[in-house]
């Protein structure tokens, strides 16, 4: 089926993925130190904050960027060209005049910066005044590179966009540190942050160009009724991701409350490496997402049953290793990195990466059910989850006593829910009942060596001595890797990346059968 990418796509887009996932957490890690260090903290916290600003006015799109990429694969899979050039166009209009009135509402914050802000350096206004607009642009900037990457993503070609990602990260990283190495200050940081922007978006429309080369592509025409359709998908779209991210968020201002800043901090250190981690299968979820909306768009139900099976496969066996290895060594980790005192957030920890890995079982149920156009189902159970998380999370740490751990389990439950239950039914439901016994036996299957992968974790962090230094814990992170890809080379033979891994130790293992 030519509209399901093969596994050398997916292992294509996957290792690019994680390649600029890698870089961008290393240079996040480097950088951040020397920018404080070079502008100081009251021009750092300033700089951040205008950041955080421009970050909210891209909620101006309502969802748009989030349903381009749908209906682009949408229309690429019925070969219906004019219907593309108007989800094209339409949404270049469209993200053009909402970042026109983002750009007005950031002249308008960068000229009473100080009266919003009273605390703002009186020496950083004229900076201010004159950064924000700009930014602004840069804003529309990430909105048209938003639609030229998913144009590239739908050709299968992810890659490219995570390519030209890593290519700008270090050229605006090296800019950086040459220009505050020159003292320059945050005049400097703004036309580097613009410039590799339009850097971004040249590249990416320059591959758009040559992948659609025989496709006449209209990035200026509007079609009202284009419109509505992207509006309905997106505005969905857009209250169930603020919703995830409310459930996300609410932990750490409910632990505010009752269980106080140092708590919060732990909280907050452990939500972190748990979250980074779950970028990881994200990036995976990302390369499938071209292959689902086109497999929904011509209603090809066996082609999204087995991409259901195949990404659960993915899910856990990629899984397995981050997740678990987090729920058995990131004591360790934490008391090397930010000390003895958030090595009480290693039980956290447990708890966020088991939810996370459990819910794999949910594979590609949410974007298999928004393909078939039921984004509103889950849109709804978005909802309910943020609701049921919120309600946990003030409920567990208090009223139940249950401390960090019950702000975990708040964020988790209602997961698990949705991820073990809710996503498996409906999916069974809309794609077929055919899903049912393949499923299961899925199941079993990824539980079963998930088991076997917890078990072994277990005994080298029981028997190994406690990691005094780095060396020791990197000693013990090798020893589970080697664990995790003996077990899984008996069952991960035909995935991306990890099949090719496997396929290579294989020969080494003479007890495991030959396919």
């Amino acid at each position: 089926m030519t509209h399901i990418a093969n596994k050398q796509q997916l292992l294509r887009s996957i290792l690019s993925g994680w390649l600029s996932l890698a870089a961008e957490i290393a240079v996040a890690l480097l950088l951040t130190p020397y920018i404080i260090a070079k502008l100081g903290a009251a021009t750092y916290g300033v700089w951040s904050l205008m950041i955080s600003v421009i970050g909210y006015l891209g909620l101006i799109d309502v969802g748009i960027r989030g349903s381009v990429g749908r209906y682009i694969n949408h229309y690429l899979a019925r070969n219906d060209q004019r219907a593309l050039n108007e989800v094209v166009g339409t949404s270049t209009v469209v993200l053009s005049a909402l970042s026109l009135l983002a750009g007005a509402a950031a002249y308008a914050l960068g000229n009473n910066f100080s009266t919003i802000f009273p605390k703002t350096p009186a020496e950083l206004q004229g900076d201010i005044r004159l950064a924000l607009p700009l930014l602004a642009i840069g804003l529309w900037l990430s909105f048209i590179s938003s639609i030229l990457s998913n144009l590239l993503a739908a050709k299968e070609a992810l890659y490219l966009t995570n390519a030209y990602n890593l290519v700008v990260l270090l050229l605006r990283s090296g800019a950086i540190y040459w220009a505050l190495g020159h003292n320059h200050g945050i005049d400097a940081l703004v036309v580097i942050t613009l410039c590799s922007s339009a850097l971004g978006a040249l590249l990416s429309l320059w591959s758009v160009r040559r992948a659609y080369a025989g496709e006449k592509l209209e990035f200026l025409c509007f079609s009202l009724e284009r419109l509505k359709k992207i509006w309905r998908f997106g505005l969905a779209a857009f209250v169930g991701r603020s919703a995830s991210t409310m459930a996300n968020d609410s932990a750490p201002i409910i632990g505010m409350w009752i269980l106080g800043p140092e708590a919060v901090a732990i909280y907050s250190v452990a939500m972190m490496l748990t979250q980074n981690a779950r970028r990881a299968l994200e990036q995976a979820s990302n390369a499938v997402f071209p292959s689902v909306m086109k497999a929904g768009a011509i209603h090809d139900l066996p082609g999204l049953r087995g991409l259901f099976i195949r990404f659960m496969d993915i899910g856990f066996a990629i899984g397995s290793l981050i997740f678990l290895g987090l729920a058995f060594f990131s004591g360790d980790f934490l008391k090397l990195w930010v000390g003895p005192l958030y090595q009480e957030g290693s039980s956290t920890v447990a708890i966020l990466a088991l939810g996370y890995l459990l819910g794999s079982i949910a594979s590609t149920g949410p974007l298999s059910l928004a393909s078939l156009d039921h984004v509103n189902t889950t849109m709804r159970i978005s909802l309910a989850e943020a609701i049921l998380c919120i309600v946990l999370t003030a409920a567990l740490p208090g009223l139940f006593g249950l401390g960090l751990a019950g702000m975990a389990l708040g964020s988790t439950l209602p997961r698990l829910i949705t991820g073990c239950a809710v996503y498996p039914w409906l999916s069974i439901h809309y794609l077929g009942a055919e899903l049912a016994p393949t499923m299961r036996a899925g199941l079993q299957r990824n539980l079963y060596f998930a088991g076997l992968i917890a078990c072994c974790f277990w005994l080298i962090a029981a028997l190994r001595p406690s990691a005094e230094s780095w060396s020791a814990f990197f000693i013990t992170v090798i020893l589970a890797t080697l664990a995790y890809l003996m077990i899984v080379a008996s069952r991960y033979r035909d995935l991306p990346l990890i099949g090719t891994l496997t396929n290579r130790i294989r020969p080494w293992l003479p007890w495991i059968s030959k396919p």
